[in-house]
């Protein structure tokens, strides 16, 4: 039941995530940024890092963390660019790391909007 709800706050967070338009064109958060984060969170770090409490990342930061951090991490409001580029780059424990021609840091940058709006977005 509660992986069920978790995954409906989850779907509601990225749906509206998916909907936000940012109004400053200097840098801020633009829709089509926040769908690619979405696309490329989904292909490659969901499998282990989505909302399923089985899952190896996720499981492995509900054990780290127990409760004191939302393990899955689109309700992490902690993860901003810099944080994910570091995991991303030099991977931790089992989680492998990604070269730049895996995940660009356009698609590092990406991942972190989405992240960062989905937790807003559920308010984690």
């Amino acid at each position: 039941m509660r992986t069920l709800m978790t995954v409906a706050v989850l779907a509601g967070a990225a749906a509206i995530a998916a909907t936000a338009v940012a109004a400053d064109p200097r840098g801020a958060t633009t829709a089509p940024e926040l769908e690619h984060g979405k696309l490329v969170f989904a292909h490659w770090c969901a499998p282990c890092h989505g909302p399923a409490p089985r899952l190896a990342g996720t499981l492995a930061l509900q054990t780290k963390y127990k409760g004191d951090l939302p393990a899955p991490l689109e309700l992490r409001e902690d993860l901003n660019a810099d944080v994910i580029r570091l995991f991303v780059r030099q991977g931790a424990g089992a989680m492998p790391s990604f070269r730049k021609s895996e995940l660009s840091d356009a698609d590092v940058d990406a991942i972190a909007a989405y992240l960062q709006a989905t937790a807003k977005a559920s308010g984690a």
